[in-house]
Protein backbone atom coordinates (compact mmCIF):
# COMPACT_ATOMS: atom_id res chain seq x y z
CA UNK A 1 0.00 0.00 0.00
CA UNK A 2 1.00 3.26 -1.29
CA UNK A 3 1.16 6.14 1.71
CA UNK A 4 0.64 10.00 0.76
CA UNK A 5 4.17 10.38 2.04
CA UNK A 6 5.36 7.56 -0.47
CA UNK A 7 4.07 9.55 -3.27
CA UNK A 8 5.16 13.01 -2.38
CA UNK A 9 9.34 11.62 -2.12
CA UNK A 10 10.24 12.59 -5.66
CA UNK A 11 8.39 16.04 -4.88
CA UNK A 12 11.91 18.10 -4.03
CA UNK A 13 12.11 21.31 -2.68
CA UNK A 14 13.40 22.47 -6.59
CA UNK A 15 10.62 20.60 -8.31
CA UNK A 16 7.60 22.00 -5.86
CA UNK A 17 9.25 25.74 -6.92
CA UNK A 18 8.95 25.29 -10.64
CA UNK A 19 5.89 23.99 -10.30
CA UNK A 20 4.31 26.56 -8.17
CA UNK A 21 5.99 29.05 -10.66
CA UNK A 22 4.04 27.20 -13.49
CA UNK A 23 0.65 26.98 -11.84
CA UNK A 24 1.28 30.91 -11.42
CA UNK A 25 1.94 31.39 -14.44
CA UNK A 26 -0.85 29.31 -15.65
CA UNK A 27 -3.53 31.75 -12.71
CA UNK A 28 -2.09 34.77 -14.90
CA UNK A 29 -2.47 33.62 -18.12
CA UNK A 30 -5.65 32.08 -17.55
CA UNK A 31 -6.85 35.42 -15.91
CA UNK A 32 -5.34 37.84 -18.96
CA UNK A 33 -6.62 35.63 -21.73
CA UNK A 34 -9.54 37.55 -22.60
CA UNK A 35 -7.52 40.17 -23.39
CA UNK A 36 -5.32 38.30 -25.14
CA UNK A 37 -1.80 38.44 -23.03
CA UNK A 38 0.42 35.45 -22.35
CA UNK A 39 1.73 35.34 -18.47
CA UNK A 40 5.31 35.97 -20.00
CA UNK A 41 4.12 38.98 -22.00
CA UNK A 42 2.08 40.19 -18.78
CA UNK A 43 5.73 39.87 -16.61
CA UNK A 44 6.99 42.49 -19.12
CA UNK A 45 4.08 44.83 -18.39
CA UNK A 46 4.56 44.69 -14.87
CA UNK A 47 8.17 45.22 -15.15
CA UNK A 48 7.38 48.13 -16.85
CA UNK A 49 4.60 49.30 -14.49
CA UNK A 50 7.33 48.89 -11.65
CA UNK A 51 9.84 50.97 -13.95
CA UNK A 52 12.16 48.78 -15.58
CA UNK A 53 11.92 50.54 -18.71
CA UNK A 54 15.11 48.92 -20.37
CA UNK A 55 14.92 45.63 -22.55
CA UNK A 56 18.18 44.82 -20.88
CA UNK A 57 16.65 45.29 -16.93
CA UNK A 58 13.65 42.85 -17.93
CA UNK A 59 15.78 40.61 -19.32
CA UNK A 60 17.78 40.62 -16.34
CA UNK A 61 15.02 40.56 -14.32
CA UNK A 62 12.91 37.74 -15.93
CA UNK A 63 16.21 36.12 -17.09
CA UNK A 64 14.94 36.05 -20.50
CA UNK A 65 17.25 35.82 -23.93
CA UNK A 66 17.59 39.31 -25.90
CA UNK A 67 16.43 37.69 -29.16
CA UNK A 68 13.21 36.56 -27.18
CA UNK A 69 12.57 39.86 -25.76
CA UNK A 70 13.00 41.41 -29.00
CA UNK A 71 10.09 39.47 -30.55
CA UNK A 72 7.74 40.30 -27.68
CA UNK A 73 8.38 43.44 -27.23
CA UNK A 74 7.39 43.46 -30.82
CA UNK A 75 4.77 41.68 -30.85
CA UNK A 76 3.56 43.82 -27.89
CA UNK A 77 4.13 46.99 -29.39
CA UNK A 78 1.65 45.76 -32.15
CA UNK A 79 -0.86 45.10 -29.79
CA UNK A 80 -0.99 48.50 -28.29
CA UNK A 81 0.47 47.21 -24.93
CA UNK A 82 3.56 48.82 -24.64
CA UNK A 83 5.83 51.70 -26.78
CA UNK A 84 9.38 52.53 -28.04
CA UNK A 85 11.42 55.24 -27.15
CA UNK A 86 14.64 56.21 -28.21
CA UNK A 87 16.77 57.07 -24.90
CA UNK A 88 17.39 60.45 -25.37
CA UNK A 89 20.48 60.52 -23.30
CA UNK A 90 21.93 57.22 -25.58
CA UNK A 91 20.54 57.22 -28.99
CA UNK A 92 21.51 53.57 -28.97
CA UNK A 93 19.09 52.49 -26.20
CA UNK A 94 15.17 52.16 -26.09
CA UNK A 95 13.19 52.86 -23.66
CA UNK A 96 10.00 50.97 -23.21
CA UNK A 97 6.65 52.54 -21.83
CA UNK A 98 3.49 51.33 -21.20
CA UNK A 99 0.45 52.92 -23.53
CA UNK A 100 -3.13 53.41 -22.24
CA UNK A 101 -4.14 50.01 -22.74
CA UNK A 102 -0.81 48.23 -21.05
CA UNK A 103 -1.32 50.94 -18.08
CA UNK A 104 -5.03 49.44 -17.75
CA UNK A 105 -4.08 45.94 -17.79
CA UNK A 106 -1.20 46.44 -14.64
CA UNK A 107 -3.98 48.86 -12.51
CA UNK A 108 -6.21 45.77 -12.94
CA UNK A 109 -3.79 43.43 -12.34
CA UNK A 110 -2.75 45.53 -9.05
CA UNK A 111 -6.19 46.09 -8.05
CA UNK A 112 -8.63 42.87 -8.66
CA UNK A 113 -6.11 40.21 -10.19
CA UNK A 114 -3.58 40.10 -8.20
CA UNK A 115 -6.09 38.95 -5.35
CA UNK A 116 -8.07 36.33 -7.65
CA UNK A 117 -4.64 34.76 -8.79
CA UNK A 118 -3.21 34.64 -5.30
CA UNK A 119 -6.23 33.06 -3.47
CA UNK A 120 -6.66 30.55 -6.06
CA UNK A 121 -2.89 29.80 -5.97
CA UNK A 122 -2.99 29.54 -2.12
CA UNK A 123 -6.68 28.09 -2.20
CA UNK A 124 -5.71 24.86 -0.23
CA UNK A 125 -3.44 26.44 2.73
CA UNK A 126 -4.88 28.00 6.10
CA UNK A 127 -5.13 31.37 6.60
CA UNK A 128 -1.86 30.39 8.75
CA UNK A 129 -0.40 28.09 6.36
CA UNK A 130 -0.47 31.08 3.65
CA UNK A 131 1.31 33.89 6.29
CA UNK A 132 4.09 31.04 7.36
CA UNK A 133 4.79 30.72 3.75
CA UNK A 134 4.90 34.17 2.90
CA UNK A 135 7.65 34.38 6.21
CA UNK A 136 9.73 31.24 4.83
CA UNK A 137 9.44 32.88 1.44
CA UNK A 138 10.68 36.16 3.11
CA UNK A 139 13.19 34.63 5.25
CA UNK A 140 14.68 32.44 2.15
CA UNK A 141 15.36 35.11 -0.02
CA UNK A 142 18.33 37.70 0.20
CA UNK A 143 17.15 40.88 0.96
CA UNK A 144 17.87 42.72 -2.24
CA UNK A 145 15.54 40.28 -4.00
CA UNK A 146 13.01 41.89 -1.77
CA UNK A 147 13.75 44.87 -0.71
CA UNK A 148 12.53 46.83 -3.97
CA UNK A 149 9.32 45.29 -3.42
CA UNK A 150 8.48 46.18 0.38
Amino acid sequence: MTTPTDSNKNLHLGLLFHLANQFKDQLIGHYFSGAGITAAQFKVLINIYKGNTSPAEICKSLQMDTGAMSRMVERMVKSDLIERHRNSQDKRQVILALTAKGQTLCNAFQNEALKSILAELTARLTPEESHQLTELLIKMLPDEFTAPHR
